[in-house]
Protein backbone atom coordinates (compact mmCIF):
# COMPACT_ATOMS: atom_id res chain seq x y z
CA UNK A 1 0.00 0.00 0.00
CA UNK A 2 1.41 3.77 -1.42
CA UNK A 3 2.58 5.55 1.99
CA UNK A 4 0.74 8.54 0.34
CA UNK A 5 -2.49 6.03 1.14
CA UNK A 6 -1.69 4.88 4.56
CA UNK A 7 -1.58 7.94 6.02
CA UNK A 8 -4.85 9.43 4.74
CA UNK A 9 -6.02 5.78 6.29
CA UNK A 10 -4.72 7.11 9.64
CA UNK A 11 -6.02 10.49 8.74
CA UNK A 12 -9.81 9.22 7.93
CA UNK A 13 -9.59 5.85 9.20
CA UNK A 14 -9.24 2.85 6.54
CA UNK A 15 -13.19 2.82 6.02
CA UNK A 16 -13.30 6.29 4.53
CA UNK A 17 -10.42 5.96 2.03
CA UNK A 18 -11.77 3.88 -0.87
CA UNK A 19 -9.76 3.07 -3.69
CA UNK A 20 -12.25 0.05 -4.87
CA UNK A 21 -12.42 0.28 -8.97
CA UNK A 22 -16.68 1.20 -8.45
CA UNK A 23 -15.40 4.12 -6.23
CA UNK A 24 -12.59 5.41 -8.16
CA UNK A 25 -14.87 5.08 -11.49
CA UNK A 26 -18.09 6.93 -10.13
CA UNK A 27 -15.69 10.06 -10.53
CA UNK A 28 -13.93 9.82 -13.73
CA UNK A 29 -13.01 13.20 -15.18
CA UNK A 30 -12.31 13.40 -18.96
CA UNK A 31 -10.80 9.95 -18.95
CA UNK A 32 -9.04 10.43 -15.95
CA UNK A 33 -9.81 8.30 -12.93
CA UNK A 34 -8.58 9.57 -9.28
CA UNK A 35 -6.19 6.73 -7.17
CA UNK A 36 -8.54 7.78 -3.99
CA UNK A 37 -11.51 8.86 -3.05
CA UNK A 38 -11.33 10.18 0.99
CA UNK A 39 -14.32 11.06 2.93
CA UNK A 40 -14.01 13.74 5.30
CA UNK A 41 -16.54 14.14 8.14
CA UNK A 42 -15.87 17.63 9.00
CA UNK A 43 -14.24 20.67 8.33
CA UNK A 44 -11.61 19.90 10.00
CA UNK A 45 -10.65 16.62 8.54
CA UNK A 46 -11.02 18.31 5.13
CA UNK A 47 -8.26 21.09 7.03
CA UNK A 48 -5.92 18.00 6.81
CA UNK A 49 -6.75 16.38 4.00
CA UNK A 50 -5.35 19.96 2.16
CA UNK A 51 -2.55 20.51 4.09
CA UNK A 52 -1.65 16.17 2.98
CA UNK A 53 -2.19 17.04 -0.70
CA UNK A 54 0.30 20.16 -0.40
CA UNK A 55 2.45 18.24 1.19
CA UNK A 56 2.59 15.37 -1.40
CA UNK A 57 1.87 17.76 -4.08
CA UNK A 58 -1.35 15.37 -4.93
CA UNK A 59 -4.06 17.48 -6.93
CA UNK A 60 -7.72 17.52 -5.48
CA UNK A 61 -10.73 17.28 -7.08
CA UNK A 62 -13.88 18.31 -4.83
CA UNK A 63 -16.84 16.07 -5.42
CA UNK A 64 -20.69 15.68 -4.43
CA UNK A 65 -23.30 14.11 -6.07
CA UNK A 66 -20.69 14.01 -9.42
CA UNK A 67 -23.52 15.00 -11.61
CA UNK A 68 -21.68 18.15 -12.60
CA UNK A 69 -18.03 16.65 -12.87
CA UNK A 70 -18.64 16.75 -16.94
CA UNK A 71 -18.49 20.82 -16.80
CA UNK A 72 -14.91 21.98 -17.43
CA UNK A 73 -11.43 21.21 -19.00
CA UNK A 74 -10.06 18.25 -18.23
CA UNK A 75 -8.14 18.23 -15.51
CA UNK A 76 -4.15 19.00 -15.47
CA UNK A 77 -3.99 15.90 -12.93
CA UNK A 78 -6.70 13.73 -10.73
CA UNK A 79 -5.03 12.47 -7.78
CA UNK A 80 -7.85 11.74 -5.18
CA UNK A 81 -11.07 12.65 -5.15
CA UNK A 82 -12.33 14.43 -1.97
CA UNK A 83 -16.33 13.53 -1.56
CA UNK A 84 -18.21 15.89 0.90
CA UNK A 85 -20.81 12.96 1.33
CA UNK A 86 -20.95 12.47 4.54
CA UNK A 87 -21.06 16.68 5.63
CA UNK A 88 -24.89 16.30 4.82
CA UNK A 89 -26.77 17.79 7.98
CA UNK A 90 -28.71 21.05 8.06
CA UNK A 91 -26.74 22.51 10.56
CA UNK A 92 -29.59 25.36 11.43
CA UNK A 93 -33.02 26.73 10.53
CA UNK A 94 -34.53 28.98 11.54
CA UNK A 95 -38.18 29.62 9.88
CA UNK A 96 -38.99 33.23 11.35
CA UNK A 97 -36.17 34.71 10.22
CA UNK A 98 -35.88 33.14 7.20
CA UNK A 99 -32.40 31.64 7.10
CA UNK A 100 -31.02 28.12 6.94
CA UNK A 101 -27.63 27.11 6.67
CA UNK A 102 -26.56 23.64 5.45
CA UNK A 103 -23.17 21.62 4.81
CA UNK A 104 -21.96 21.19 1.58
CA UNK A 105 -22.95 17.31 0.63
CA UNK A 106 -26.93 17.62 1.50
CA UNK A 107 -29.07 17.35 -1.33
CA UNK A 108 -31.08 20.03 -2.78
CA UNK A 109 -34.19 17.49 -3.05
CA UNK A 110 -33.65 17.18 1.25
CA UNK A 111 -33.14 20.73 2.21
CA UNK A 112 -36.16 21.65 0.55
CA UNK A 113 -38.08 19.11 2.03
CA UNK A 114 -37.12 20.39 5.45
CA UNK A 115 -38.01 24.17 4.83
CA UNK A 116 -41.28 22.98 3.21
CA UNK A 117 -42.63 22.01 6.92
CA UNK A 118 -42.53 25.34 7.35
CA UNK A 119 -44.06 26.94 4.21
CA UNK A 120 -40.56 27.85 2.72
CA UNK A 121 -38.29 26.91 0.13
CA UNK A 122 -35.05 27.89 -1.93
CA UNK A 123 -35.83 29.84 -4.88
CA UNK A 124 -33.66 27.31 -6.86
CA UNK A 125 -35.12 24.98 -9.23
CA UNK A 126 -31.66 23.73 -11.54
CA UNK A 127 -30.61 20.46 -13.24
CA UNK A 128 -30.80 17.72 -10.95
CA UNK A 129 -32.81 19.59 -8.43
CA UNK A 130 -33.67 16.73 -6.52
CA UNK A 131 -30.22 14.62 -6.21
CA UNK A 132 -27.26 17.12 -6.70
CA UNK A 133 -25.69 18.25 -3.75
CA UNK A 134 -25.25 21.82 -2.49
CA UNK A 135 -21.68 21.82 -2.67
CA UNK A 136 -22.05 20.97 -6.39
CA UNK A 137 -24.63 23.11 -7.02
CA UNK A 138 -22.82 26.07 -5.45
CA UNK A 139 -19.56 25.61 -7.72
CA UNK A 140 -21.29 25.68 -10.57
CA UNK A 141 -24.01 28.30 -10.04
CA UNK A 142 -26.15 25.94 -11.15
CA UNK A 143 -29.93 27.61 -11.92
CA UNK A 144 -32.94 26.91 -13.51
CA UNK A 145 -36.69 28.80 -14.77
CA UNK A 146 -36.56 30.34 -11.32
CA UNK A 147 -33.87 32.88 -12.22
CA UNK A 148 -36.12 35.04 -13.92
CA UNK A 149 -37.73 36.01 -10.60
CA UNK A 150 -35.45 35.55 -8.10
CA UNK A 151 -31.48 35.34 -9.48
CA UNK A 152 -29.17 32.68 -8.95
CA UNK A 153 -27.72 31.70 -5.88
CA UNK A 154 -25.50 34.78 -5.37
CA UNK A 155 -28.38 36.57 -4.68
CA UNK A 156 -29.49 34.67 -1.60
CA UNK A 157 -26.29 33.06 -0.34
CA UNK A 158 -25.80 34.98 2.73
CA UNK A 159 -22.79 33.32 4.40
CA UNK A 160 -20.17 30.67 3.75
CA UNK A 161 -17.39 28.13 5.08
CA UNK A 162 -14.43 27.16 3.09
CA UNK A 163 -11.44 25.57 3.06
CA UNK A 164 -8.56 27.25 0.52
CA UNK A 165 -5.62 25.35 -1.29
CA UNK A 166 -3.47 26.61 2.00
CA UNK A 167 -5.56 24.52 3.97
CA UNK A 168 -7.39 27.53 5.72
CA UNK A 169 -10.57 27.23 7.09
CA UNK A 170 -12.39 30.52 6.16
CA UNK A 171 -16.15 31.92 7.07
CA UNK A 172 -17.47 34.48 5.08
CA UNK A 173 -20.63 36.52 5.93
CA UNK A 174 -23.12 34.57 8.10
CA UNK A 175 -26.34 33.34 9.68
CA UNK A 176 -28.58 36.39 9.50
CA UNK A 177 -29.59 38.31 6.39
CA UNK A 178 -28.09 41.99 7.29
CA UNK A 179 -24.59 40.66 7.59
CA UNK A 180 -21.91 43.73 6.37
CA UNK A 181 -18.74 42.58 8.27
CA UNK A 182 -15.90 42.74 5.59
CA UNK A 183 -15.59 41.26 1.98
CA UNK A 184 -18.33 39.03 0.51
CA UNK A 185 -15.68 36.17 -0.16
CA UNK A 186 -18.63 33.75 -0.44
CA UNK A 187 -19.64 35.22 -3.86
CA UNK A 188 -15.85 34.43 -5.24
CA UNK A 189 -16.85 30.66 -4.73
CA UNK A 190 -20.17 30.56 -6.33
CA UNK A 191 -19.48 29.51 -9.89
CA UNK A 192 -15.36 28.85 -9.43
CA UNK A 193 -16.00 25.30 -10.18
CA UNK A 194 -13.96 24.20 -6.45
CA UNK A 195 -10.67 26.08 -7.68
CA UNK A 196 -10.38 28.76 -4.73
CA UNK A 197 -11.84 26.36 -2.29
CA UNK A 198 -14.01 23.85 -1.04
CA UNK A 199 -17.03 24.28 0.32
CA UNK A 200 -18.40 22.89 3.51
CA UNK A 201 -20.89 24.82 4.72
CA UNK A 202 -23.42 27.25 3.31
CA UNK A 203 -26.35 29.85 4.67
CA UNK A 204 -29.02 30.67 2.22
CA UNK A 205 -32.41 33.59 2.49
CA UNK A 206 -34.97 31.26 2.33
CA UNK A 207 -38.71 32.38 0.98
CA UNK A 208 -42.39 31.24 1.19
CA UNK A 209 -43.56 28.96 -0.97
CA UNK A 210 -46.00 30.69 -3.17
CA UNK A 211 -50.00 30.53 -2.45
CA UNK A 212 -50.89 28.73 -5.90
CA UNK A 213 -49.77 28.72 -9.20
CA UNK A 214 -50.88 29.18 -12.60
CA UNK A 215 -48.58 27.78 -15.92
CA UNK A 216 -49.57 29.36 -19.34
CA UNK A 217 -47.94 28.10 -22.71
CA UNK A 218 -48.15 30.09 -26.04
CA UNK A 219 -47.04 29.01 -29.29
CA UNK A 220 -45.31 30.87 -32.32
CA UNK A 221 -44.17 29.94 -35.74
CA UNK A 222 -40.70 31.29 -34.47
CA UNK A 223 -37.95 32.56 -31.91
CA UNK A 224 -38.41 36.48 -33.06
CA UNK A 225 -42.30 35.93 -32.16
CA UNK A 226 -42.17 33.74 -29.63
CA UNK A 227 -39.36 36.74 -28.06
CA UNK A 228 -41.52 39.64 -29.39
CA UNK A 229 -44.31 38.04 -26.69
CA UNK A 230 -41.54 38.05 -24.17
CA UNK A 231 -40.79 41.26 -24.60
CA UNK A 232 -44.34 42.78 -24.01
CA UNK A 233 -44.61 40.35 -21.21
CA UNK A 234 -41.69 41.93 -19.15
CA UNK A 235 -42.88 45.09 -20.22
CA UNK A 236 -46.39 44.91 -18.76
CA UNK A 237 -47.39 45.59 -15.27
CA UNK A 238 -47.30 41.46 -15.01
CA UNK A 239 -44.28 39.56 -12.99
CA UNK A 240 -44.24 36.18 -14.00
CA UNK A 241 -42.30 33.14 -11.92
CA UNK A 242 -40.32 31.93 -15.07
CA UNK A 243 -40.58 32.65 -19.06
CA UNK A 244 -38.85 29.57 -20.54
CA UNK A 245 -38.03 29.06 -24.24
CA UNK A 246 -38.57 25.90 -26.42
CA UNK A 247 -37.67 25.21 -29.97
CA UNK A 248 -40.22 22.17 -31.71
CA UNK A 249 -36.88 19.87 -31.32
CA UNK A 250 -36.88 20.88 -27.82
CA UNK A 251 -40.62 20.03 -27.35
CA UNK A 252 -39.80 16.73 -28.59
CA UNK A 253 -36.99 15.96 -25.78
CA UNK A 254 -39.21 16.95 -23.56
CA UNK A 255 -42.12 14.64 -24.32
CA UNK A 256 -45.05 16.35 -22.81
CA UNK A 257 -48.29 15.99 -24.45
CA UNK A 258 -48.67 19.70 -23.16
CA UNK A 259 -46.47 21.87 -25.13
CA UNK A 260 -46.68 21.84 -29.23
CA UNK A 261 -44.12 20.03 -31.58
CA UNK A 262 -44.37 22.61 -34.20
CA UNK A 263 -44.15 25.78 -33.18
CA UNK A 264 -41.48 27.56 -30.49
CA UNK A 265 -43.29 27.78 -27.19
CA UNK A 266 -43.02 30.07 -24.15
CA UNK A 267 -43.64 27.96 -20.61
CA UNK A 268 -44.71 30.75 -18.27
CA UNK A 269 -45.22 30.27 -14.80
CA UNK A 270 -46.84 32.48 -12.47
CA UNK A 271 -47.81 32.58 -8.62
CA UNK A 272 -49.64 34.66 -5.87
CA UNK A 273 -53.36 34.74 -4.79
CA UNK A 274 -55.94 34.06 -7.31
CA UNK A 275 -56.76 37.30 -8.04
CA UNK A 276 -53.12 38.03 -9.35
CA UNK A 277 -53.43 34.35 -11.41
CA UNK A 278 -56.30 35.66 -12.63
CA UNK A 279 -54.47 38.85 -13.71
CA UNK A 280 -52.10 36.75 -15.59
CA UNK A 281 -54.47 34.59 -17.64
CA UNK A 282 -56.69 37.48 -19.03
CA UNK A 283 -53.57 39.71 -20.00
CA UNK A 284 -51.65 37.09 -21.35
CA UNK A 285 -54.44 35.75 -23.60
CA UNK A 286 -55.00 39.46 -24.12
CA UNK A 287 -51.55 40.00 -25.34
CA UNK A 288 -51.32 36.33 -27.01
CA UNK A 289 -54.64 37.34 -29.25
CA UNK A 290 -52.83 40.94 -30.13
CA UNK A 291 -49.33 39.24 -31.68
CA UNK A 292 -51.48 36.45 -32.82
CA UNK A 293 -50.00 33.33 -31.13
CA UNK A 294 -50.23 30.19 -32.79
CA UNK A 295 -52.24 28.92 -29.32
CA UNK A 296 -52.72 29.35 -25.46
CA UNK A 297 -53.12 27.69 -22.87
CA UNK A 298 -53.60 28.32 -19.27
CA UNK A 299 -53.31 25.68 -16.30
CA UNK A 300 -54.93 27.34 -13.57
CA UNK A 301 -56.64 24.75 -11.19
CA UNK A 302 -54.37 22.36 -11.43
CA UNK A 303 -50.49 22.81 -11.54
CA UNK A 304 -48.22 20.95 -13.82
CA UNK A 305 -45.87 19.62 -11.70
CA UNK A 306 -44.16 17.38 -13.94
CA UNK A 307 -43.90 20.20 -16.79
CA UNK A 308 -42.03 22.23 -15.05
CA UNK A 309 -40.07 19.16 -13.98
CA UNK A 310 -39.25 18.05 -17.41
CA UNK A 311 -38.05 21.61 -18.77
CA UNK A 312 -35.66 21.77 -15.74
CA UNK A 313 -34.06 18.91 -16.45
CA UNK A 314 -33.96 19.37 -20.32
CA UNK A 315 -30.44 19.12 -20.21
CA UNK A 316 -30.39 15.84 -18.47
CA UNK A 317 -33.59 14.43 -20.46
CA UNK A 318 -30.83 15.28 -23.99
CA UNK A 319 -27.90 13.71 -22.35
CA UNK A 320 -29.64 10.89 -21.87
CA UNK A 321 -31.20 9.97 -25.02
CA UNK A 322 -28.18 11.08 -26.97
CA UNK A 323 -25.28 10.33 -24.63
CA UNK A 324 -22.49 12.33 -26.42
CA UNK A 325 -24.52 15.56 -26.91
CA UNK A 326 -22.71 19.04 -27.42
CA UNK A 327 -24.34 21.74 -24.92
CA UNK A 328 -23.87 25.29 -26.22
CA UNK A 329 -24.71 28.47 -23.14
CA UNK A 330 -25.09 31.87 -24.06
CA UNK A 331 -25.56 34.24 -21.63
CA UNK A 332 -27.17 37.21 -23.84
CA UNK A 333 -28.77 40.83 -23.86
CA UNK A 334 -32.51 40.23 -24.19
CA UNK A 335 -32.76 41.74 -27.48
CA UNK A 336 -30.25 39.91 -29.03
CA UNK A 337 -31.78 36.00 -28.42
CA UNK A 338 -33.86 35.80 -31.77
CA UNK A 339 -30.38 36.62 -33.94
CA UNK A 340 -28.55 34.40 -31.38
CA UNK A 341 -31.17 31.42 -31.96
CA UNK A 342 -31.16 32.18 -36.41
CA UNK A 343 -27.61 32.14 -36.65
CA UNK A 344 -26.58 29.29 -33.92
CA UNK A 345 -29.40 26.80 -36.10
CA UNK A 346 -28.28 27.68 -39.34
CA UNK A 347 -24.61 27.17 -38.22
CA UNK A 348 -25.81 23.41 -37.06
CA UNK A 349 -27.84 22.94 -40.09
CA UNK A 350 -24.91 24.18 -42.24
CA UNK A 351 -22.95 21.34 -40.47
CA UNK A 352 -25.58 18.79 -41.17
CA UNK A 353 -25.54 18.91 -36.82
CA UNK A 354 -29.64 17.92 -35.86
CA UNK A 355 -30.34 20.33 -33.19
CA UNK A 356 -32.26 21.73 -30.41
CA UNK A 357 -32.85 25.05 -28.80
CA UNK A 358 -34.13 26.41 -25.86
CA UNK A 359 -33.86 28.91 -22.90
CA UNK A 360 -34.50 31.36 -19.73
CA UNK A 361 -36.43 33.70 -21.72
CA UNK A 362 -36.74 35.79 -19.34
CA UNK A 363 -33.28 36.04 -17.81
CA UNK A 364 -31.31 36.18 -21.77
CA UNK A 365 -29.86 32.18 -21.42
CA UNK A 366 -30.00 30.25 -24.62
CA UNK A 367 -28.94 27.10 -25.04
CA UNK A 368 -28.35 24.75 -28.33
CA UNK A 369 -28.22 21.56 -28.48
CA UNK A 370 -25.92 19.52 -31.13
CA UNK A 371 -27.14 16.19 -31.16
CA UNK A 372 -25.64 13.97 -32.89
CA UNK A 373 -22.12 12.22 -32.06
CA UNK A 374 -20.14 13.86 -34.22
CA UNK A 375 -17.05 15.73 -32.30
CA UNK A 376 -15.26 17.08 -35.22
CA UNK A 377 -18.44 18.90 -36.36
CA UNK A 378 -19.56 19.55 -33.34
CA UNK A 379 -16.38 21.59 -32.15
CA UNK A 380 -16.43 23.30 -35.67
CA UNK A 381 -20.16 24.39 -34.98
CA UNK A 382 -19.41 25.30 -31.26
CA UNK A 383 -16.56 27.40 -32.07
CA UNK A 384 -18.87 29.15 -34.81
CA UNK A 385 -21.37 30.13 -32.05
CA UNK A 386 -19.28 31.37 -29.56
CA UNK A 387 -18.33 34.08 -31.85
CA UNK A 388 -21.67 34.91 -33.12
CA UNK A 389 -22.42 34.76 -29.47
CA UNK A 390 -19.73 36.68 -28.49
CA UNK A 391 -20.83 39.32 -31.45
CA UNK A 392 -24.20 40.00 -30.06
CA UNK A 393 -23.13 40.81 -26.62
CA UNK A 394 -23.22 37.73 -25.37
CA UNK A 395 -20.81 35.36 -23.24
CA UNK A 396 -20.73 31.90 -24.68
CA UNK A 397 -19.68 28.43 -22.75
CA UNK A 398 -20.01 24.92 -24.06
CA UNK A 399 -20.68 23.19 -20.20
CA UNK A 400 -21.75 19.95 -21.61
CA UNK A 401 -19.53 17.86 -24.44
CA UNK A 402 -17.54 14.89 -25.15
CA UNK A 403 -13.76 14.87 -24.06
CA UNK A 404 -13.04 14.66 -27.93
CA UNK A 405 -15.29 18.53 -28.17
CA UNK A 406 -12.84 19.57 -25.26
CA UNK A 407 -10.07 19.02 -27.32
CA UNK A 408 -10.63 21.15 -29.86
CA UNK A 409 -12.30 24.06 -28.76
CA UNK A 410 -12.37 26.23 -25.75
CA UNK A 411 -15.24 25.05 -23.57
CA UNK A 412 -15.06 28.26 -21.73
CA UNK A 413 -14.71 31.32 -24.59
CA UNK A 414 -12.60 33.86 -24.87
CA UNK A 415 -11.04 35.62 -22.01
CA UNK A 416 -12.41 38.18 -20.26
CA UNK A 417 -10.56 41.51 -18.89
CA UNK A 418 -10.43 41.07 -15.80
CA UNK A 419 -8.58 37.01 -16.02
CA UNK A 420 -5.64 38.64 -14.89
CA UNK A 421 -7.34 39.93 -11.82
CA UNK A 422 -8.50 35.61 -11.65
CA UNK A 423 -4.69 34.47 -11.72
CA UNK A 424 -4.04 36.23 -8.78
CA UNK A 425 -6.87 34.74 -7.02
CA UNK A 426 -6.43 31.71 -7.92
CA UNK A 427 -2.82 32.30 -6.72
CA UNK A 428 -3.78 33.61 -3.15
CA UNK A 429 -6.27 31.25 -2.18
CA UNK A 430 -5.00 27.95 -4.29
CA UNK A 431 -0.90 28.88 -4.40
CA UNK A 432 0.44 25.46 -5.07
CA UNK A 433 -2.79 24.70 -7.72
CA UNK A 434 -4.04 21.64 -6.04
CA UNK A 435 -7.89 22.49 -6.70
CA UNK A 436 -9.44 21.14 -9.82
CA UNK A 437 -6.28 22.63 -11.67
CA UNK A 438 -6.63 23.47 -15.25
CA UNK A 439 -10.50 22.68 -15.64
CA UNK A 440 -11.74 26.46 -15.30
CA UNK A 441 -11.43 29.49 -17.30
CA UNK A 442 -7.82 30.10 -18.86
CA UNK A 443 -6.29 26.75 -17.46
CA UNK A 444 -7.24 28.26 -13.72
Amino acid sequence: MPVATASLEHLLGAQHVRTDAEALQRFRVDGLAPSAVVEPASSNELVEIVRWARANKSALLPVTSGNFLPIGNPPEALDVAVSLARLNRVVAYDPKDLTVSVEAGVRLGEVQRRLAEHNQFLPADPLFAEEAAMGGLIATNASGPLRCAYGTWRDFTIGMKFVTGEGKLVQSGGRVVKNVAGYDLARLLIGSLGTLGIITEVGFKCFPLPARRGTFLVSFPDARAALAFRDAVIQSPLQPMALELLDPAAARLLDSALVSREHWSLVIAATGVDNVIQRHQRDLDQLARKLTASSFVAHTQEHPASLWEAVRELISTARAIHPRTTIIKVGLPLASMAPFYEKALAVAARYELPAAASGHAGSGIAYIYLLEDAPKKAAQAATEMIHAGNNLGGRVTIPWCPTEVKHDVNVWGPLRDDFSLMQKLKAAFDPDRILNAGRFLGGL
